[in-house]
């Protein structure tokens, strides 16, 4: 092994390490401070309704941002990329942590989400000629800067339309990012896939709390900064395409639920939920009035377990992520 292959392979483990150390030390500090800031989610899909600390996201914040500072400066990787992804990522953190303690206007989040995505375009952190499939590379010097506050409130959206059931927002982003990490990897890109492998560190330690049954969910800050850090990670790694198509099944859901709600509408004022709850099992909501959700589809026909419709929802994002390394490798030029 050569000496830069023993340093990429070194920064690699001491990013993912230090990232997931970190975010399980800080469990019970947001655990606690989510007690006294009576900060609690009801977990809707258990028969008791049990209460849940619903700000762990700042475990997988802070567990991601101090890995990635930290081994910035011991491994010189320090530059405009790595100080733009800290400060978009902060940004939608903020904005998650606002919506946790008090519900945001729903027209305003998708603009606040846009602005997160700025420092990425004001401090140059990407590369306006991207690889189309099929097409090859095109110039998109001017359109570009326009779309990166578009895809920050598509992508980070998405992610957070995905945090319905216990694990169901943290495992299908692991593949998302594991997706990622693999690609960039291979692709030889070392500076996104440090990135990435902070980002799987912090959410691999929280997988553990947020699986079936929950005992921290993630709440919004975890949902945006997750969904910020993926596409943050995807433009300044140019696999924009690759992002998108592996979380195929999170934009899918989220634009259904806009398109049978009418438009952007808080979860809190809806009339009828997409699923019921019988005996801890998940059945379709047959109303027309219900959003339609990815969870809704897949109990139409016959009622799940929670970690059932997990697993199907699991299931359907490796299938997108195979999907998208066959675009990346094979159709883009």
């Amino acid at each position: 092994m050569n000496n830069h292959m023993y340093t990429t392979v070194l920064l690699l483990f001491i990013s993912f390490i230090l990232s997931a150390l970190l975010s399980y030390a800080l469990v019970p500090f947001v655990k606690n401070l989510a007690k006294k800031a009576n900060l609690f989610g009801v977990d809707v899909h258990k028969s008791w309704r049990p209460l849940i600390p619903k700000i762990g996201g700042i475990a997988i914040f802070v567990g991601v941002t101090v890995s990635i500072l930290i081994t910035s400066f011991l491994f010189d990787m320090v530059d405009n990329r790595v100080l733009a992804f800290i400060i978009s990522t902060e940004l939608a953190a903020i904005v998650g942590l606002w919506e946790d303690f008090r519900e945001l206007n729903p027209v305003l989040k998708p603009v606040l989400l846009a602005l997160v995505g700025l420092p990425i375009v004001f401090m140059g952190a990407y590369y306006p000629y991207p690889n189309l499939p099929f097409v090859g590379k095109r110039t998109l010097t001017i359109l570009y800067p326009i779309l990166v506050p578009i895809a920050f409130t598509i992508v980070t959206n998405a992610i957070n339309s995905m945090d319905v059931l216990n694990g169901s927002m943290t495992f299908t982003s692991l593949v998302a990012a594991s997706t990622i990490f693999l690609i960039t990897l291979i692709k030889g890109n070392v500076l996104t896939a440090y990135l990435c492998a902070a980002l799987l560190g912090s959410l691999t330690v929280f997988a553990y709390y947020n699986k079936y049954p929950a005992k921290l969910f993630p709440g919004n800050i975890g949902s945006l900064y997750v969904g910020a850090s993926l596409i943050s990670i995807a433009i300044i790694g140019s696999v924009e395409i690759a992002l998108l198509v592996t979380i195929l099944p999170q934009i899918t859901n989220e634009f259904h639920i806009i398109y049978s709600m009418r438009g952007f509408r808080s979860a809190k004022n809806l009339s009828e939920r997409p699923v019921f709850v019988e005996n801890d099992m998940l059945t379709a909501n047959p109303s027309k009035k219900a959003p339609l959700t990815l969870v809704r589809m897949l109990t139409s026909k016959c009622s799940l377990s929670e970690s059932e419709a997990v697993n199907m929802l699991v299931i359907i994002s490796i299938f997108s992520a195979i999907l998208a390394l066959i675009t990346e490798f094979f159709f883009i030029k």
